[in-house]
């Protein structure tokens, strides 16, 4: 990628800070300025960068991390302007950047920087995500918060009831929270018919919807997280892409004769998104008289339920990417046509 001046972007909650570097002297830091995270404040990030006469847009590559909503803003702008951002994945940017003994919003906005200069070659354009599926991404955040209010609730109520059974004071705080209780559950139920009707009617969101939702085990919000997290499925070639990222793929490791271990899965996933698929494997292999057998196969040969659990979810994913693929719902009784001519 022929880019000479990198733009390296540290987004916070109230600022920006904005770090300028070029390719023929990346050591030389050409600028640094902190700018209010407001429409105000890009159009001066701009304007300060285009103060760099000598670089023409498309020799400029602003790059940042992708921090949620701290980051919507700035980056709507950059790309409707038409110019070339790139949101890389914090874990990414800080395993690669080595050690630092000092850290502030200035030092990684250099940093960021300098990871363009030095990776422009895998330097991807973000593209703005879909308004209905960032919709569906924020209503799938709002219900996961409720859930979290209906647990707190719930629980302390119980527990405070458990030791002081008699109390006046007690039985109120009982009372009031078994309502706040049913106020959240009307609350989640009227989140996910939303959730539903967003999908059903965005025609994309919908068609895949249905080839997912056809597979036992996936319900309503194992396929909003999925449509989501692949960006209804733009964001991952293949499904073990996906698998990877969710945190299912088995990796091994090996180094001279000393280190040997198994494959296993890594810590480095999206926790919630592999939470929500252990939900619809445990309930897959209840209701899918294909994945219950495979799963009492193992288990009767000793296998850890851990691990079949696992094999479960890795062929539910590879069964969804198929489908989506090719467009056909899911069909327990398939057989292949080519498979039965050959035999």
């Amino acid at each position: 990628m022929k880019k000479k001046l990198f733009i390296g972007i540290d987004f916070s909650k109230k600022t920006f800070d904005v770090s300028l570097i070029e390719e023929k002297d990346p050591s030389n830091v050409l600028g640094y300025r902190q700018f209010a995270n407001t429409r105000e404040g890009c159009g001066e990030l701009l304007v300060w960068v285009r103060s760099h006469k000598s670089y023409a847009a498309e020799d400029r590559l602003f790059c940042g991390e992708h921090t949620g909503l701290y980051s919507v803003l700035l980056s709507e702008f950059l790309i409707r302007k038409g110019l070339f951002l790139w949101l890389e994945n914090p874990l990414q940017v800080k395993m690669s950047s080595g050690i630092k003994r000092d850290k502030s919003d200035r030092t990684d906005s250099l940093t960021l920087a300098l990871y363009a200069c030095r990776n422009r070659d895998r330097a991807k354009l973000y593209q703005l995500p879909d308004k209905a599926l960032r919709s569906l991404g924020l209503l799938l955040s709002f219900r996961e918060r409720l859930l979290g209010n209906k647990h707190s609730l719930l629980v302390s109520s119980k527990e405070i009831r458990s030791v002081l059974q008699r109390d006046a004071t007690v039985r109120l705080i009982y009372e009031q929270s078994g309502k706040q209780i049913d106020r959240i559950d009307k609350d989640i139920k009227q989140i996910e018919k939303q959730m539903s009707e967003l999908i059903n009617t965005n025609e994309a969101l919908r068609v895949n919807s249905e080839v997912i939702s056809s597979i036992k085990g996936i319900a309503l919000i194992n396929t909003a997280a999925i449509l989501v997290a692949t960006g209804n499925f733009t964001r991952f070639e293949t499904s073990r892409q996906f698998a990877c990222f969710s945190g299912m793929a088995p990796f091994g490791r090996q180094s001279g004769s000393s280190i040997r271990t198994k494959p296993h899965v890594s810590r480095l996933a999206n926790i919630k998104l592999k939470v929500l698929l252990t939900q619809a494997a445990r309930c897959a292999v209840r209701y899918d008289l294909g994945l219950k057998t495979y799963y009492e196969r193992k288990r009767a040969e000793g296998k850890d339920d851990s691990l079949v659990i696992n094999n479960v979810r890795n062929k539910l994913i590879h069964r969804i990417f198929a489908l989506v693929a090719n467009g056909q719902l899911y069909q327990a009784d398939y057989h292949n046509a080519l498979q039965k001519t050959t035999a």
